[in-house]
C-alpha cells in the first residue's frame, strides 16, 4: 500500500511539473516586453475590480466596459486603452475563459477613445549622412574606447536601419567581415516574432563614417575577439587617461545608450529632437530619398513586413514633396 501511495505522489508531482512547464511555454507565445506590459495592465484591472467588488477572472463584458469608460474619463490615451483591452483578452485566453472584449459595447468604447483621447505622434527628427561624416571626422585620430563605442553604435544603427534592441543585442560572433562589406546577424527583432534571425548587409564606405572601418577601430582598441560571445556594446570605465570596457558580459542599458548616442549627435545637430530611434529613421530616409533604391530592397534591409510600416519611418525630402504638384504643370 505504501508503494502505491508513493507512485501516486510521484505521478501528481510530475503532472504539476508538466502543467508549470506548459504555463511558461504559453507565456512565451508573446515577447517578454509584451508580457510585462500586459501584466501591468492586468494588475490595474484587478485593482479596479477589487474596489468595485466584482470578479476579474472571468470578467463580465459590462465590467470591462465600465473600466474602459473610467480610463477615457481619466484622459488615458487611446494607445493605453487599447493595450488594456488586449491585456484583458490575453488573460482570458490564457485561462480559457469566455472573451469579454468582443462585446459590441466594449469595442465601441475603444473606438470612442480613439476619437476623444488620441494624441498626435511626435516623431524624432532625422539626421543626414553629412551630419555623421562631420561627427566622425571630429574623432579621426581618437582611440578612446567610449568614443569609438558610441560612434560604432551610431553608424551601425544608421547604415543597418537597426532598432535600439538590435544594436545592443549584438555579440562579437554576430559579425562577419568581408573585403567590401559587413554582415550582421540579427538574432531577434520586433518583426521577427519566431526568432528565425536575419542577416543585414552593410557595404564598405569611403568616408570617415564608414561603419566597417569604425567598427574595426573599436574592436582593435577594445581587444575583443571577433568570434567571442561577448556583447559588442558594453559599459565602460574611465580612470585618468585610461579607458576600458567592463569585464562583465552585460549589454549596455537603454538609458545609458540613449545618453551616449544623443549627446554625440547633438555635437553636429544641436537643434534637432533626437533619440535612439532617429538612427533607424535617418538611415531609411536617406536611402529612400536617394535614386536607385527600390522599395523591395529598402523593406528587406529594414526588415519591415509591410509598406505601411516602412513608410512610417521615412521623411520625404522637400524635392519629393514638391514633385507631385510640379507634375500638374501649373
Amino acid at each position: 500500500m505504501k508503494r502505491k501511495f508513493d507512485e501516486a505522489d510521484v505521478h501528481i508531482v510530475d503532472q504539476d511539473r508538466i502543467i508549470d512547464t506548459m504555463a511558461i511555454q504559453m507565456v512565451s507565445a508573446r515577447a517578454d516586453t509584451t508580457v510585462t506590459k500586459y501584466c501591468y495592465q492586468i494588475r490595474a484591472f484587478d485593482d479596479f475590480c477589487e474596489k468595485k467588488g466584482i470578479s476579474s477572472r472571468p470578467a463580465c463584458s459590462i465590467h470591462v466596459a465600465m473600466y474602459l469608460s473610467q480610463m477615457i474619463d481619466a484622459g488615458k490615451s487611446d494607445k493605453v486603452i487599447s493595450s488594456s483591452l488586449y491585456a484583458i483578452k490575453w488573460l482570458h485566453r490564457m485561462n480559457d475563459y469566455p472573451d469579454p472584449t468582443i462585446n459590441s459595447t466594449v469595442l465601441m468604447l475603444v473606438d470612442s477613445a480613439k476619437r476623444l483621447n488620441s494624441k498626435p505622434i511626435v516623431k524624432k527628427d532625422v539626421i543626414s549622412t553629412q551630419n555623421l561624416i562631420e561627427l566622425c571626422s571630429m574623432y579621426l585620430e581618437s582611440r578612446d574606447i567610449i568614443v569609438l563605442r558610441d560612434l560604432s553604435m551610431i553608424v551601425l544603427g544608421f547604415a543597418g536601419f537597426l532598432r535600439f534592441n538590435e544594436i545592443v543585442d549584438l555579440r562579437c560572433c554576430d559579425l562577419r567581415f568581408s573585403t567590401d562589406h559587413l554582415v550582421l546577424y540579427v538574432k531577434k527583432s520586433k518583426t521577427d516574432v519566431y526568432r528565425s534571425g536575419r542577416e543585414v548587409f552593410i557595404a564598405k564606405g569611403e568616408t570617415s563614417a564608414c561603419p566597417i572601418a569604425m567598427l574595426k577601430r573599436y574592436l582593435q582598441c577594445s581587444g575583443m575577439p571577433v568570434d567571442s560571445e561577448l556583447y559588442l556594446f558594453r559599459a565602460a570605465c574611465r580612470s585618468g587617461s585610461k579607458c576600458f570596457l567592463l569585464k562583465r558580459n552585460k549589454k549596455l542599458s537603454y538609458s545609458r545608450s540613449r545618453v551616449c548616442i544623443v549627446s554625440r549627435l547633438k555635437l553636429v545637430a544641436p537643434d534637432l529632437h533626437l533619440g535612439t530611434h532617429s538612427l533607424r529613421a535617418s538611415g531609411a530616409t536617406a536611402a529612400a530619398n536617394a535614386s536607385g533604391v527600390s522599395d523591395r530592397c529598402l523593406k528587406r534591409h529594414g526588415r519591415w513586413k509591410t509598406d505601411i510600416a516602412k513608410d512610417g519611418y521615412i521623411e520625404d525630402s522637400v524635392e519629393k514633396k514638391l514633385f507631385v504638384t510640379k507634375q500638374l504643370k501649373l
